[in-house]
């Protein structure tokens, strides 16, 4: 069985421990015990050593591809807005929440750029960003100036004079809380809001992948005189600073559902677990 060093996996481990820990804080009880030994391994990632058991952890990302382009880029534009706050010296609370528009262009961009057999994340998409994140930065701080003047009184109204600015395009609601307050403030919003219908298709591809090498898992432990008890399958909703607050809010019980289908019988895992790994508020749906 090829292992790979722990620099290897970092991101995977980094993750698996934060999902042991929000599993506690969320649950109120240890997914595994306090003494465990974590192992890294391969097919599965990772093995969990504990009271004469092993526990295998398969580890797989479901993400939308121009979801996470555009939490990217909105984390940069929010750096670059909050680098020129601060260096000027302005004391203002602001609020930034993207529209869906912003990762639907993104996923144009990238179906555009496969067709022309180019990667979507090649130099002169880099380029692009970058103008992008400039242009925007200049045309959030032009907002702030017009209303500090008393030029406008509202978002609605510099956008009905404004309609093809970056910022009307991309924002919802009011990006301004307070014109003038005691220090800076900068609040984020996610608009990219990844619902069931989209979960009801990638979960179960996904999973029956993973469940076509389950046999290889156990055969290549086997191999190598080594044995897990039960397999873990652990899928990661994301992986960026901006995470959705309300992921799956009124949906819970419709994915558990789906990932109750791959736990039962023969051949399936032992326990899966979806898992938004949110800044804010992580959040896991497991199997029953």
């Amino acid at each position: 069985m090829g292992v790979k060093k722990i620099s290897d996996k970092k991101k995977e481990l980094k993750s698996l421990k934060h999902f042991i820990l929000h599993y506690h804080k969320i649950f109120h009880e240890y997914i595994f015990p306090k003494n465990c030994h974590l192992e890294c391994s391969e097919s599965p990632d990772f093995i969990v050593e504990f009271d004469n058991q092993k526990i295998g952890i398969e580890i797989t990302e479901t993400i939308h591809e121009s979801r996470k382009s555009s939490e990217n880029l909105e984390y940069k534009i929010y750096k670059s807005i909050k680098k020129y706050l601060e260096e000027e010296d302005i004391k203002i609370d602001i609020w930034l929440f993207f529209s869906n528009s912003l990762a639907s262009d993104i996923s144009k961009r990238n179906q555009k750029a496969k067709k022309n057999q180019k990667k979507p994340k090649n130099k002169r998409n880099e380029i692009k960003d970058s103008q992008f994140i400039k242009d925007f930065t200049e045309e959030y701080i032009k907002y702030i100036i017009v209303r500090r003047k008393g030029e406008y009184s509202s978002f609605e109204e510099f956008c009905e004079s404004n309609k093809n600015s970056l910022i009307c395009k991309y924002l919802v609601g009011e990006p301004i809380v307070e014109l003038y307050s005691e220090k800076l403030k900068i609040r984020e919003g996610v608009g990219n809001y990844v619902s069931i219908n989209y979960y009801k298709k990638e979960l179960p591809e996904i999973i029956n992948k993973k469940i076509d090498k389950l046999s290889l898992y156990r055969e290549n432990l086997s191999h190598y005189g080594e044995n897990v008890d039960k397999i873990y399958l652990l899928i990661i909703t994301s992986c960026e600073p901006y995470k959705d607050l309300y992921f799956l809010a009124d949906d819970i019980e419709k994915v558990r559902e789906i990932l109750n289908l791959y736990t039962k019988g023969e051949n399936n895992f032992d326990k899966i677990f979806l898992y938004n790994e949110n800044y804010y508020k992580p959040q896991i749906i497991k199997s029953d």
